[in-house]
């Protein structure tokens, strides 16, 4: 898989970066709801992800299914038109946004998506130079808590074991990683929704109906497997392992 559009820096202000990102989301064939240059960019903090406990469960399924799409899509899948185009986080971002708000997971008022930049930097030598990294992602933001189901992309070598980046972020953003971007106007969400319809020859509620499909059936694979995997460890009087998330509190497992 391509990594994001990506900028090496010695140095370099916020101001050059959110230049960077706005020009090339226009250059990549993205758009912005307004003009970058003309607003101060946020940068999203740790805050706890609340989810309705009525809807925890679907709040699963349509977060899980994205993630796992976003992981193993073919070069035959809708996902693949976007990867040359540096935008995969775009492209899940916007699906998962319409996922929640369409089928009353979450409050369209409450949820947003988001278009920015990643960014961390690394020892480059011994002499405690550092090399920054940066370059343009999408993902959402509900009550400016965050939910990004593709930052496991920019997992890099350069990381140390203890600083890999979670499969799926809900609230806490790794320490080694900031993320820095605007919240954009629900308009542009429909337009690149519309538009990713529009590339598969669907109208826009068939395309979000087809992947509300896949997602209740990848929600049932996953449920076999973990039964299947419960009663195998029961006769080999083993306790059951599932890879928790991050974020006790959704209770996403994996």
């Amino acid at each position: 898989m391509k990594t994001t559009a990506v900028k090496y820096m010695k140095s370099a202000t916020r101001s050059d970066i959110v230049g960077f990102v706005y020009d090339h989301l226009y250059k990549l064939g993205w758009k912005t709801s307004f003009n970058y240059y003309m607003y101060r960019p946020i940068k999203f903090l740790n805050k706890h992800l609340m989810i309705p406990d009525g809807n925890i469960s679907e709040f699963n399924k349509f977060v899980n299914y994205c993630f796992l799409l976003s992981r193993s899509f073919t070069d035959q899948d809708e996902a693949a038109r976007y990867q040359g185009r540096y935008g995969l986080s775009i492209y899940f971002s916007v699906l998962l946004y319409w996922l929640l708000t369409s089928y009353g997971v979450i409050n369209e008022k409450k949820l947003n998506f988001c278009q920015g930049y990643y960014s961390f930097a690394v020892p480059e030598d011994s002499s405690g130079n550092v090399r920054y990294r940066a370059g343009i992602h999408s993902w959402l933001s509900m009550k400016g808590s965050v939910l990004d189901v593709t930052l496991w992309q920019y997992d890099f070598p350069e990381f140390k074991q203890q600083d890999r980046l979670p499969r799926v972020i809900t609230g806490r953003i790794p320490d080694n990683i900031n993320l820095i971007g605007f919240e954009e106007d629900k308009s542009l969400a429909k337009e690149y929704a519309r538009q990713f319809a529009k590339d598969s020859g669907l109208t826009f509620y068939n395309w979000l109906n087809h992947h509300r499909k896949q997602a209740g059936l990848f929600s049932k694979v996953r449920r076999l497997e973990r039964e299947t995997d419960t009663d195998t460890d029961k006769h080999q009087d083993q306790p059951s392992a599932m890879i928790k998330l991050e974020d006790e509190r959704t209770g996403l497992s994996l």
